[in-house]
């Protein structure tokens, strides 16, 4: 099979604006590095929020969009093992100014971007819409304290969000804690069935007295995630969670949804930092965190599939990237909206 000379990705060139087709020559593979037919590509927030952003659009050039990606191997490096032409793969390619998923082609080293082989129990348009949310469950879930006696408790605030049914389906399988899901009471059924055993409907029910009504002397809760964002329980969740216990929040205290979340926060919210030492020396620890880039969590993910344990959540399925380029647009806004519920999906081919 020869490999291709051209390749087409959607990119913009000024904050917010138009996503333009641009045909660039594929440059000569290097040895350590995999060439992926792109086939299905994920829209997350992030992608949304870097191309609003003031920090990205300053850097002149094109830039581009989409981070997950399900593909197929059209030329493997000369310097890489395990993988051969027509393995079908999945996974994560993170680069701000670089390429992006939204192409035709894309450039993929196995050693640092996390990726695997996608299973037969996944379509590409699945496997697209798990590499980001996924990782970042894993780091969220990686802040639980060791294992004790008592089975370890976790609070998943944002549970029917794209992250939110990653962390309740990990939560449940992969480290086996009792879950709290908070969301609200249209997708109660919904995250149950993913493994939540119980949930607190934010619509109705106030979250902090919620929470206290189901702490004892004996256990508090091991973990509390954030998927959502704000303050709201800044000021009480050091009375849900025991000593060795995190808040974790893979937003930071910001309210606007366009504005960027995560770890980048610290630099505009100073008490975070503030609240991260002192959750360090006296606990409970607080953290805003985001995704790991570990391949073998994407291999755990694939393994828990195949077993039927976990599934993928795509709520939309875009056809014709090239054909649609304003389709992500009306999807950027159900998510600002949070009027979604799992990932977005483009397909490519």
């Amino acid at each position: 099979m020869g490999l291709p000379t051209t390749n087409k990705a959607l990119r913009f060139s000024s904050l917010g604006g138009d996503l333009e087709i641009l045909e660039k020559q594929v440059a000569p593979l290097p040895a350590n590095e995999i060439l992926v037919k792109v086939h299905a590509a994920s829209i997350n927030p992030c992608d949304i929020q870097l191309w609003r952003s003031g920090l990205v659009a300053v850097v002149a050039g094109d830039k581009g969009m989409g981070k997950d990606f399900s593909g197929t191997v059209v030329g493997v490096g000369s310097n890489v093992n395990g993988w051969a032409e027509g393995d079908e793969i999945f996974g994560l390619l993170f680069y701000v100014f670089g390429q992006s998923t939204f192409s035709e082609y894309i450039n993929v080293n196995p050693a640092s971007d996390p990726v695997a082989k996608k299973p037969g129990c996944f379509t590409h348009e699945e496997a697209a819409s798990i590499p980001l949310v996924a990782l970042t469950a894993y780091a969220c879930l990686e802040w639980l304290p060791p294992p004790g006696e008592i089975r370890r408790k976790v609070v998943i605030r944002g549970a029917s969000g794209g992250t939110g049914t990653w962390l309740v389906q990990l939560a449940k399988v992969a480290f086996d804690c009792h879950i709290t899901a908070i969301c609200s009471g249209k997708n109660a059924d919904f995250v149950k069935s993913l493994g939540a055993d119980e949930v607190i409907d934010y619509t109705k029910q106030d979250i902090s007295r919620a929470l206290a009504s189901n702490v004892t002397s004996n256990q508090r809760y091991d973990l509390i995630v954030d998927c959502v964002g704000g303050i709201e329980l800044l000021s009480s969740y050091q009375e849900f969670l025991q000593p060795a216990g995190a808040y974790v929040t893979i937003v930071g205290d910001k309210t606007n949804v366009r504005t960027l979340g995560g770890p980048i926060t610290y630099l505009w919210n100073p008490i975070q930092i503030f609240r991260y030492l002192k959750g360090y020396l006296f606990g409970p620890r607080y953290a805003c965190v985001s995704f790991v880039t570990k391949s073998s969590y994407l291999e755990d993910v694939v393994s828990f599939a195949e077993r039927g344990e976990v599934k993928a959540v795509v709520q939309e399925v875009l056809d014709g990237l090239f054909d649609e380029r304003e389709a992500w647009r009306e999807a950027a806004r159900k998510m600002e909206e949070g009027r979604v519920r799992g990932k977005v999906v483009l397909t490519v081919t």
